[in-house]
């Protein structure tokens, strides 16, 4: 016996489409009767095994795509905000100076700063 209101938050499931799926096999079945299958404790109300494994089926779990790790060079990471205007005049200014990307002048002028500070 499935818990319909756990299988439903688990995989993220709209009680309107598990009643759209039942109503394929059980014309009667309604979102009231939904709602009293969630609660068997107070309607003693539970789906038969033919209707578990009807709802098991139509909204299997999926396994999560497991993410990649991080293969990156650079490790670390730096973020800041700033206005569009500022974002646009500091772009402007490292294409100047020959710098491609603004990574690429960030950590010139990161690199010259702890340079110019060598109590670090």
């Amino acid at each position: 016996m499935i818990d319909l209101k756990s299988f439903r938050e688990e995989r993220n499931v709209a009680a309107c489409d598990i009643v759209a799926v039942m109503r394929e096999q059980y014309p009667g079945y309604d979102k009231t009767l939904q709602s009293k299958v969630e609660r068997p404790d107070r309607y003693g109300i539970r789906l038969v095994n033919d209707a578990e494994r009807l709802i098991d089926e139509a909204f299997a779990k999926t396994a999560q795509e497991a993410r990649r790790r991080d293969n990156r060079r650079l490790k670390a990471r730096i973020q800041c905000r700033m206005t569009k205007t500022e974002l646009e005049r500091l772009q402007h200014a490292l294409n100047a100076d020959g710098y491609d990307t603004i990574q690429a002048g960030l950590t010139a002028i990161i690199k010259k700063y702890l340079e110019d500070r060598k109590d670090v």
